[in-house]
């Protein structure tokens, strides 16, 4: 087997030798795919526990706009265009790998690692066996030779942008196809079966293909549109509820009956996407959620690690002038996990129901804390004790 991405460019490629924590008896060596296209995120595995067993495993590329930054559009070739809802939280993907003997092993990443991070930063391992303790079916589903599924990981607990009502939740939102990588739509009947948290359609685009180009842009605006209406935005307090977008999914049939395959594109409403592009610096929200998505993909996120991830979508000047806000930013962020991390170790060590004596833990956290962060230790607090409720 032939690696089917370029290993000697190390600014595109991360090695990695790390413990399987499903399977904390193996130990996988190998390579992270970081270039951007169908390949991004997957995985060379060159050893299993120091034995040569070299294979490949797709992960989740990232999604694309219908646009580039020169306002040139272009949407794909499709049978139908199916639409999904973009729920904003972290990509968790599971697959299977096999050790010399050929035996088989179930494990999650997310999209830059091998593995499910564990840190105190950003504990993605502990986030999703609460996934797995709530729908233990998906562990049974996931074990498939044939596709890898691609589940978001999203709520108050998880937050990135949007505010969501709920404490922690999952949805399955697409497969891939692990002999070539195609995407296909989440799988409603067998998901029902196991009884798997699935991102259901909002509906088929009618007439799509009665427009030309220029009524298809339209109708794309249209969509963004509705979706600015229905965004409830406080900016000052961080605070944006409503959809993040759709996820379009551009379809094309196959032959003999086979699964519709499909090119996703993103659209998002114009308050979400207009911080993206616009100004000689790169704008805040684009650096908050940069920030947030590394620490998805490293334990102890550096500026180079996030400037690592913006390089992706900005130049490199606009990246230098913004230097002193995704410092700024990167601090934040970091303090603030760093604050949820102790407050919920502490908490657990309380051993104090907050839901029954609430007084109590209030003045044992106002002993240990400056008054100013009161509402946050709060806030943190909430996140953390509904998690049962979902």
């Amino acid at each position: 087997m032939v690696c089917p991405f370029d290993l000697t460019n190390k600014n595109e490629v991360i090695s990695f030798k790390e413990v399987d924590p499903y399977n904390p008896q193996n130990t996988l060596e190998g390579y992270v795919n970081r270039r951007q296209g169908q390949l991004y995120g997957s995985l060379w595995i060159t050893k299993v526990n120091n034995t040569p067993c070299e294979q490949f495993v797709y992960s989740a590329p990232k999604q694309h706009y219908p646009f580039d930054k020169n306002n040139e559009w272009k949407f794909p070739e499709c049978d139908y265009v199916d639409l999904y809802e973009k729920l904003d939280g972290t990509c968790v993907i599971s697959y299977l790998y096999e050790d010399q003997t050929g035996n088989l092993f179930l494990t999650f990443k997310t999209r830059l690692r091998p593995f499910l991070g564990k840190g105190k930063f950003g504990n993605f391992f502990a986030l999703w066996n609460e996934m797995l303790e709530k729908y233990p079916s998906i562990k049974e589903y996931c074990f498939n030779m044939y596709f890898n599924y691609v589940f978001e990981l999203y709520g108050k607990r998880n937050k990135i942008l949007i505010e969501y009502d709920t404490p922690l939740d999952t949805k399955l939102i697409f497969s891939v196809d692990t002999s070539d990588g195609k995407i296909y739509p989440p799988d409603y009947e067998n998901a029902d079966i196991f009884n798997v948290p699935i991102l259901e359609s909002k509906g088929m685009l009618t007439g799509w293909h009665d427009y030309n180009e220029e009524g298809k842009k339209e109708q794309y605006l249209r969509i963004q549109q509705e979706l600015e209406s229905s965004l409830s935005v406080d900016l000052v307090n961080e605070i944006l509820k409503g959809k993040e977008g759709y996820v379009w999914y551009f379809l094309k049939n196959q032959d003999d009956d086979l699964l519709s395959y499909a090119v996703q594109v993103k659209c998002k409403p114009p308050t979400v996407l207009k911080y993206h592009w616009s100004g000689e610096a790169i704008p805040y929200e684009s650096i908050y959620t940069t920030v947030v998505n590394a620490f998805e993909n490293f334990d102890n996120v550096t500026i180079e690690n996030v400037k690592t991830l913006l390089e992706e979508e900005f130049d490199i000047s606009k990246i230098e002038k913004s230097m002193e806000r995704i410092k700024k930013i990167l601090t934040k962020v970091a303090f603030d996990k760093e604050l949820q991390y102790q407050i919920v170790e502490k908490y657990n060590k309380l051993n104090i129901d907050i839901n029954k004596d609430k007084g109590s833990v209030m003045r044992y956290f106002a002993r240990e804390y400056d008054k100013k962060y009161a509402q946050r230790i709060i806030t943190l607090l909430n996140m953390y004790v509904k998690k049962d409720k979902g």
